[in-house]
């Protein structure tokens, strides 16, 4: 099948989380520079999945987005200590992730991830750990480079899990399983849960998390202006508030058992 990319106006939240849900991720920018729309890849089967009119949809090999873009992504610091190199001509170290850009979120550049990434940071060594909607996988690798003993890695979207699988190869992590399925494909233990996406999606994983009883929960992806929001409506159930990062207009929080 061609892929193509779909150009959508505004999206409701509880459209976008149904979207999740099956595994389609829509990516939010300007439109002709003047309001907000989403831009969703995916083959020609969208309209019959997503039953709303698009603005544009153009073929990817027409965008040069497949590959144009990795030329605007440049190396940086994950946290403090840990950085992101897209150089895969390189050799992996302890103290950089080698990531090969796809289509899947997670590259290290974002305020979410970073958020997410300093929290994981502090509290994975020598523990379990289970990374939720893991994108790129640039989350469990860090969390692997960082001392934890495993690291379980899922997403709903198959074509994340190529690049995943091809992350671990290049940073020559073994300790890491990924595997393409939604929070209900989790049915083990974890030390450390973490999950960096938007707070709707947050929202309807958190109970589950809970289910699994983790010592310590990081979840990012948390907007400012939502954050109060997030915080009051989430049923804590055993949990406090050990501490909160901030990144750009994003935020990350890190829950502690009691």
């Amino acid at each position: 099948m061609s892929m193509f990319e779909y150009k959508y106006g505004e999206l409701t939240d509880e459209t976008i989380e149904m979207l999740f849900d099956i595994g389609i991720y829509p990516i939010e920018e300007d439109f002709k520079n003047e309001e907000r729309c989403f831009i969703i890849y995916y083959d020609e089967t969208l309209p019959d999945i997503f039953r709303m009119p698009y603005l544009t949809r153009t073929p990817v090999e027409a965008t040069g987005w497949d590959e144009k873009w990795k030329e605007f992504i440049k190396p940086g610091f994950l946290t403090e200590t840990l950085k992101y190199d897209f150089d895969t001509s390189k050799e992996p170290d302890s103290n950089t992730i080698l990531i090969n850009p796809s289509m899947a979120f997670g590259t290290g550049t974002h305020p979410t991830t970073k958020c997410a990434a300093a929290l994981l940071e502090k509290v994975c060594r020598d523990k379990s750990v289970t990374d939720v909607g893991c994108g790129s996988g640039i989350l469990a690798i860090a969390a692997a480079k960082r001392g934890a003993t495993h690291v379980n890695a899922f997403d709903i979207d198959a074509v994340a899990l190529i690049n995943v699988k091809e992350n671990l190869k290049l940073n020559s992590i073994e300790n890491v399983t990924a595997w393409a399925g939604g929070i209900d494909s989790f049915k083990g233990d974890a030390q450390v849960v973490v999950a960096n996406i938007i707070t709707s999606v947050l929202n309807a994983i958190h109970p589950s998390v809970l289910r699994v009883k983790p010592e310590y929960i990081v979840y990012s992806g948390i907007l400012d202006s939502e954050y109060e929001d997030f915080i009051n409506g989430l049923e804590l159930d055993g949990y406090k508030i050990a501490e909160t990062n901030s990144n750009e207009e994003w935020r990350g929080v890190l829950l502690k058992c009691l």
